[in-house]
């Protein structure tokens, strides 16, 4: 069963939902780089089940989570530690999200893709348990 791709668009306090039932991985990728954490601010695939990896914010600043049941959630964490907030808005809501969650658009679409294609976690990666 191939991914489903889900997003925002955001007009003031309205959002109009968008879906694609079977993207490609260049609408993947498409919708990934016009977030902009504000208009766009979160996309969704959406694997079998409960399976699903999102991607929120925008303009070099992500936060990324994925979880195959809906009870384990892993984020995707930087090279980098820091124990500061960073305001972003994500999913239409502003929220303070630890420094370290904050991922820039190489980590972002090399998650992506490994979840796009092989619903997996990228092993390259760090990963962190919620």
């Amino acid at each position: 069963m191939m991914p489903a791709l889900h997003g925002d668009e955001w007009r003031g306090v309205l959002s109009d939902d968008w879906h694609v039932e079977e993207p490609s991985w260049n609408d993947v990728k498409q919708a990934i780089e016009r977030l902009d954490a504000k208009t766009f601010t979160i996309v969704t695939i959406q694997g079998p089940g409960e399976q699903h990896l999102a991607v929120g914010g925008g303009v070099g600043r992500y936060v990324v989570y994925a979880t195959f049941d809906n009870c384990e959630f892993w984020n995707l964490v930087a090279a980098t530690e820091s124990d500061s907030a960073v305001l972003l808005n994500v999913g239409g809501q502003e929220g303070d999200y630890a420094a370290s969650q904050i991922v820039d658009l190489d980590r972002v679409q090399l998650a992506a893709r490994a979840f796009f294609e092989r619903l997996q976690l990228e092993p390259s990666l760090r990963w962190e348990k919620q």
